[in-house]
Order: structure tokens, then sequence, then C-alpha cells
């Protein structure tokens, strides 16, 4: 995983960015991550597990948010797909891997509402140069004590599914940078409590009373006096100087 990087370095969605496209953020380990698609161009047909015999249940591979963590466990088991796109190099850049079904879904609901992804104002596009051509997609989250996976269909309505790790589905690269989080902290001067106005004082009927029978004429209905100095009597009996 690359080093953390400023939010105000991010590009808006769909733009080219750290070898491929920001795609949005998702939230894991205590911090943001900025998503990176890599593209139509280096998206392939695999299957999630390609062995013969039992099929694994892989311990370390059931992060639904950290997709690196994931492909590289799956590596370690001897994952043909997992290997290749850990040495990926994709336009000159490294730290590639099969996305998390959480990562997954930053794709599906951000990169599906941008024309050059397939899927515009004006409907479903074929030629759209970074479209999704395959429907479903491998996540990299195996469902836990399972030999499944989690995958997703690459439509706007869609939501995660799970299958045998031996069948065949796509497979979109992506990469996570993490995003400072010092960026976000306020400065301590606007987060200071509001202060709170001790008004004990005015339960004093009498004095409270006094005081606006030296301001108010209740028989002509008037308001005499400067309204002001009435504040500052109120609030001298409310601070108890009285």
């Amino acid at each position: 995983m690359d080093k953390a990087i400023s939010p105000t370095a991010l590009p808006t969605i769909g733009q080219p960015f750290a070898g491929g496209f920001y795609a949005g953020r998702v939230y894991f380990d205590g911090a943001e991550h900025a998503v990176i698609d890599s593209g139509r161009s280096f998206e392939v047909d695999a299957c999630w597990w390609e062995r013969g015999g039992p099929r694994p249940r892989i311990r370390g591979a059931t992060s639904r948010y950290d997709g690196f963590a994931n492909t590289k466990a799956m590596a370690a088991e001897g994952s043909a797909i997992a290997i290749k796109v850990l040495g990926a190099n994709i336009r000159g850049t490294w730290g590639w891997h099969i996305p998390s079904i959480e990562e997954l879904q930053v794709l599906r609901a951000n990169l599906l509402q941008i024309e050059g992804w397939g899927h515009g104002p004006g409907g479903r596009d074929n030629h759209a140069p970074e479209r999704f051509c395959l429907h479903e997609y491998w996540s990299s989250s195996q469902k836990e004590n399972s030999a499944t996976a989690w995958c997703l269909h690459m439509l706007p309505w869609c939501v995660p599914d799970s299958n045998w790790v031996s069948a065949c589905k796509g497979i979109r690269p992506v990469k996570v940078m993490q995003i400072k989080s010092g960026a976000f902290v306020h400065a301590p001067s606007t987060d200071a409590p509001p202060t709170e106005a001790d008004l004990r004082g005015l339960a004093n009927q009498a004095a409270v009373a006094s005081v606006i029978e030296r301001f108010v004429n209740e028989d002509a209905g008037k308001f005499y006096g400067r309204t002001d100095a009435l504040v500052a009597e109120l609030a001298a009996i409310a601070g108890g100087r009285t």
C-alpha cells in the first residue's frame, strides 16, 4: 500500500489518478482510503480458486474491507489470480489487488454513474472506454466458514451475492491509498464547548418584579427607560449580584 496522501490531492470521481482512476473512499482500520480502479484494459475473467480438490477456506481472506490483505492471504494459499494481480505493474505503478466486497461496491456505486463506465444519464453504453465488460465480478472477500466468496453484478441496482470459489468471474484490480487523517482535525478553538449561562438568580420573583415595575407601566401598557438598562439589571439579578 502506498504512503498516506492528503485529501486535497484527490481528483473528482472517474479522473486519472495513481496509475488508474479515482473511484471514491472506503473506511477501515481507523482510516479513510482512496479506492483506485485499474480500468477496463486490465480486467480479466478468472476463477477465484482454480485448483482441483477440496475448495479452500482461507481464514485471512474474510475481510469485507481490506482487499489487499485478502489478496495476500489468497496468494499465500496458492491462488493463481491473486499471485498475478499482486505482481501486476499497471501503467508503471504497483500495489494492485483483488478488491474486497466493499471496495467493489465503491466501484459499482460511484463509477456506474459516469458515462465513461457504461452507465450514464442516457442508459447503458457498450462502447464506453472504461466499462465493466462482464456483468459479475469476484471480490477477494471469502464468506466466513464457507468455501464460497462474495461477488457482485456491476449493475446499478445489484447487491452482493456469493458463489463457489471454483467459479470463473470478472476480476477488476484496484489499489487503495490511505488518506491523511490530520487534515480532518479542526482547530481546538472551534471545538470548545459552549458557555452555559447561570440564570438561577431569576428565580427570585420579587426582585425581578421590582425591576420590571420600574420600566413597565401596566396601566398604560408602555415601556419606559432604556432596554440595555433593563437587561443589565436583570443580568445582575441572574448573577446573584443584587
